[in-house]
């Protein structure tokens, strides 16, 4: 989804064999956006802590979902492997590449 919430559409009669890369591409600047917004690192291997747990935990931060809108006010779902969470309760996090 775009910015707007509206969807991109795949165009197979135009002739543009780039269709996948440019959704690759609008995905990534999709992040990059979310990256800036919420300032977390999403699709980077990281170390965090979260409030609630004794642990640190070690993987790639995906989003649950994306954000419909991109704004800080709203919360972030987020996740290392099956466990998610919020951005609000990451204590602390350190990128590991």
């Amino acid at each position: 989804m775009s910015e707007d919430g509206s969807q991109g559409l795949l165009d197979f009669d135009s002739g543009n064999t780039n269709g996948f890369d440019n959704w690759c591409q609008q995905r990534e600047e999709r992040l990059q956006s979310v990256r800036r917004e919420w300032g977390v690192p999403v699709g980077r291997r990281v170390r965090l802590k979260l409030r609630e747990f004794n642990q640190e935990f070690t993987g790639i931060l995906m989003l649950v979902e994306e954000p419909l809108k991109i704004d800080r006010r709203l919360p972030l779902l987020l996740r290392i492997r099956n466990n998610p969470f919020t951005q609000a309760d990451i204590e602390h996090c350190s990128t590991l590449d």
